[in-house]
């Protein structure tokens, strides 16, 4: 539509065509994934996906301004989308109802300039700041609480050496998340995750910084620094700070300068002919292999996330005595071994070879 964006037009530094030509992706439709939907679809950026699993309840209406009454109970990635299309039908936007660790693939996200994550929850942020240092595409983490606003962006498309979210989380973060499992990574069954109350004042406020600081990426071509804003809304103080990569990052050092990405079929032996049967293969997610109960192990090979804390009890009546094979490393040897030409129950695997980390992602359809 002429003159829609002829306010932006008369900013200086404000390139339009640049903005217009962006492409992002939305983790998380929650209070702060509105509000960057909303501010991206003003700003006129060129295209947006957004990811989210979950349905609107009544209590998001508070903080959610894409979302009204009526729409309580429909899948919130659908809703903000047919929302936010009516702000501005000129810019290109999808959704995808479901984990976005299931159904983004690396080559998805390759297609996009940058990605905003806007969830609530360590697990999730760890695993967009994965698939984006493996993309090489740029991550733009939000977190909130009712009075406190932290954005945090990692400029992953300028190379290797730009730090990543893990590397300056603290160790306590890995143990609040081990509280989540038991057995290795089978979900305990009466874990409650804690819910943390926020309002729409810090959710607009993060988000607004958040398109900020992803509206200088777009149009100054990214920086080359991580940085880290952080914003008292009670007080009204800011503070930003840079942030080096960590050589010990949990990330960073099982990730080499390099990264080549095959699509591939899921059957791991049809894949590793002619790979070094000692090389290690790290999977994307932890794998039960199996379980052994005396001098008897059963072979399982699936996704561990499938189980819960109860498995041993189904399989036996004396739990203590269940021994399970829970790993997600794995040699070539070993990993064919124990496939036996099962479709690998997870998202892709990755092994170094030659300073290079290639990636085998069982991809799924196009976005």
């Amino acid at each position: 539509m002429t003159g829609r964006y002829l306010r932006h037009d008369m900013i200086d530094w404000f390139d339009q065509a640049m903005v217009s030509q962006s492409k992002a992706i939305v983790i998380g439709a929650g209070a702060v994934g509105n509000e960057v939907i909303k501010s991206l679809v003003l700003l006129g950026v060129g295209q947006i996906h957004v990811c989210d699993f979950d349905l609107i309840e009544i209590h998001n209406l508070t903080r959610s301004v894409l979302f009204r009454e009526e729409d309580v109970g429909q899948p919130k990635a659908q809703v903000a989308c047919e929302r936010a299309r009516q702000l501005d039908p000129n810019v290109h936007i999808t959704f995808t109802y479901g984990d976005f660790w299931d159904d983004l693939s690396l080559s998805q996200i390759k297609h996009f300039d940058a990605v905003y994550c806007c969830v609530d929850n360590f697990e999730a942020r760890i695993r967009s700041n994965l698939l984006c240092r493996l993309a090489g595409v740029d991550l733009i983490n939000v977190g909130i609480d009712s009075r406190a606003c932290v954005v945090e962006v990692f400029p992953l498309g300028a190379g290797s050496n730009v730090a990543c979210y893990e590397c300056h989380l603290p160790h306590s973060v890995y143990q609040r998340l081990s509280q989540r499992y038991s057995c290795g990574h089978l979900k305990k069954v009466s874990f409650i995750e804690k819910k943390i109350p926020t309002t729409i004042v810090t959710s607009s406020i993060a988000a607004s910084f958040a398109c900020s600081e992803g509206l200088r990426l777009a149009i100054e071509g990214g920086a080359k620094e991580a940085s880290r804003i952080f914003v008292d809304t009670i007080n009204g103080t800011s503070s930003k700070i840079t942030m080096d990569k960590n050589a010990e990052c949990a990330c960073c050092s099982r990730i080499e300068n390099k990264v080549n990405t095959f699509a591939a079929q899921p059957i791991i032996s049809d894949e590793t002919q002619g790979l070094d049967r000692a090389i290690q293969i790290i999977a994307s997610d932890p794998i039960l292999v199996g379980y052994r109960i005396g001098e008897t192990y059963t072979s399982v090979f699936r996704k561990a996330s499938e189980f819960d804390s109860d498995f041993p009890a189904q399989v036996s009546d004396d739990p203590g005595a269940v021994d399970l094979d829970i790993r997600d490393s794995f040699t070539a040897e070993e990993l064919i071994g124990a496939a036996g030409g099962i479709p690998m129950p997870c998202k892709f695997v990755m092994a170094n070879v030659d300073n290079c980390t290639l990636v085998l992602e069982f991809i799924k359809e196009e976005i």
